[in-house]
């Protein structure tokens, strides 16, 4: 166990700690972040994270609690799948350290309705959340508009690589989240003078790494002045107060009537849209019917989801499968949404919403008509989204061998 000062980046003072592990000295795991990344190869991360819970209660960890707060950062996963580690962390006194929990990308991916309940539980229970790996892994930055973390972990490999191109964007996405949030950007890897700088482009206002070496012995902090750090939870959206996307937005806007035809060429200029922004962008959409989502839709939407960060399409008769990038979940026929026509972008700068009620008149395809409202207020889009994804109940796995029929 060893506690690594997290440092104001612009003046160097001291605002928390963080409780790491590492192996033993001199061997290929005596870094925390060889220790944990060989954790997750293993499959060992639950046991890793719960020797890290264990640590928390030790009198060492006390000592720096009772000096300034105290980060110890578990995977949401581990307390969900390993029950040892639950059971530790429900048993862990909140008032000795701050408690964050870290959302895996992957794993909104694959089952997004599990994990934003999970997200919405640990807040409620004044959890802290963290999104980490940003810049490791490109879908992190998908994250932030659903997750809504109160901290932000930036990898070290985003210090080295600040000039490409793929981390402007990742660094555009980070100050529009933060600018909307207040949530603090943490940088790993923070090891020298010119990557301090580095980290302070990128956005990030505190820093963890060899310039600011960690101490095993809590006496060796007593003497520093503590700044501040911003307090949690940041803001965050609030529970939608409708149970669809319509019923959503036509609370606040006025919906008008149009048909199938028009409908489709106004999906069509969201989706590229979103192609437009890319990894960055989250795009779902609800198909009432598995026939609604023909094969030149399908097309489409391959080519979609092999650009944005998550695509996903809804609706009755379609299989929990991962169609290429797509990920395909099934509506119960009784939802409500079944009713519904709704595509839904959303993103670190834009976002916007396409749903319409359908009349059941019953004319030629194209033809059919719909009430429908768009809007492009975030808290809207948001809470569309949201609602969609709760429908996603299992992880798809499964390739799809063959694209829906037309």
């Amino acid at each position: 166990m060893q506690f690594a000062p997290v440092r104001r980046l612009d003046d160097g003072s001291l605002a928390a700690a963080e409780l790491q592990l590492r192996g033993l000295a001199g061997s290929a795991l005596n870094t925390p972040d060889s220790l944990r990344r060989a954790a997750r190869l293993m499959e060992q991360k639950p046991a890793f994270d719960r020797q890290k819970v264990e640590f928390s209660g030790s009198a060492p960890a006390r000592a720096v609690a009772d000096l300034l707060p105290l980060l110890v950062t578990l995977d949401m996963e581990s307390i969900q799948t390993d029950p040892s580690t639950a059971a530790a962390f429900s048993a862990t006194d909140e008032s000795l350290q701050r408690l964050v929990l870290s959302v895996s990308p992957d794993r909104l991916i694959a089952d997004p309705q599990r994990t934003l309940a999970a997200v919405a539980e640990a807040r409620a229970a004044g959890r802290m959340i963290c999104v980490d790996g940003m810049g490791v892994d490109h879908h992190a930055v998908t994250l932030l508009p659903l997750v809504e973390p109160d901290i932000i972990i930036t990898g070290p490999d985003l210090l080295t690589r600040t000039t490409d191109p793929d981390m402007a964007e990742v660094a555009h996405a980070l100050a529009a989240h933060v600018e909307r949030s207040h949530a603090v950007i943490v940088a790993e890897g923070v090891d020298t003078e010119e990557l301090r700088l580095a980290a302070m482009t990128i956005g990030a206002t505190y820093g963890i790494g060899a310039l600011y070496p960690p101490v095993a012995d809590p006496a060796d902090l007593v003497d520093e002045t503590i700044v501040p750090l911003p307090g949690a939870p940041v803001w965050s959206t609030p529970d939608a107060l409708a149970a669809t996307p319509y019923a959503l937005a036509s609370r606040v806007g006025t919906p008008r009537r149009g048909t199938k035809r028009l409908l489709v060429e106004m999906s069509k200029s969201l989706e590229a849209q979103a192609a437009a922004v890319g990894q960055a962008m989250i795009v779902v959409g609800t198909f009432q019917h598995a026939q609604h989502f023909t094969a030149l839709t399908s097309e489409r939407w391959h080519r979609l989801a092999d650009i944005t960060g998550f695509a996903g399409v809804y609706g009755v008769g379609l299989s929990h499968m991962l169609d290429g990038n797509i990920q395909h979940a099934p509506l119960d026929p009784e939802d409500d949404l079944v009713n519904e026509w709704t595509v839904a972008v959303l993103g670190p700068h834009f976002s916007a919403l396409l749903s319409a009620r359908d009349l059941h008149d019953n004319g030629p395809d194209l033809e059919r008509t719909f009430d429908f409202i768009q809007s492009f207020d975030r808290m809207t889009v948001t809470q569309a989204v949201h609602t969609i994804l709760t429908r996603f109940t299992s992880a798809a796995t499964t390739p799809a061998a063959v694209a829906e029929p037309a």
